[in-house]
């Protein structure tokens, strides 16, 4: 029951989201907050989901797969100030991650939706 209502809020959370980073990055009012404004609140939902007991999707796992280490990299990165040799590596990752991840943040969503529609 409890994933149930999870999975309802959490899909349409996550496509206000979606809907609001698109409007905010083509107004131009925040360089690049699109990857923020939709990417923070999908890792924290992928996170609750993974500690879930159900299945997860074909979908879900390819995600975690592709967005894991974008995560990963930017903490290195930013956070711990790894050295300069490891960091042009790291930054390789996210530079990919700007072209791979709106398409990602929409399958994600996606999934959200059957999800959901899964409970019904």
């Amino acid at each position: 029951m409890i994933m149930k209502t999870f999975a309802r809020y959490d899909f349409y959370i996550q496509l206000a989201i979606l809907v609001a980073g698109f409007v905010t990055e083509s107004m131009g009012v925040f360089g690049g907050a699109f990857y923020f404004v939709v990417g923070i609140p999908q890792f924290v939902s992928f996170l609750i989901r993974a500690l879930q007991p159900e299945k997860k999707s074909v979908l879900y796992i390819i995600y975690g797969i592709l967005i894991l280490p974008v995560w990963i990299s930017l903490l290195l990165v930013v956070g711990l100030k790894v050295h300069p040799d490891i960091a042009e590596l790291l930054l390789l990752i996210l530079i990919g991650a700007l072209f791979y991840s709106p398409v990602m943040a929409v399958i994600y969503i996606y999934d959200n939706y059957r999800l959901y529609k899964s409970y019904k």
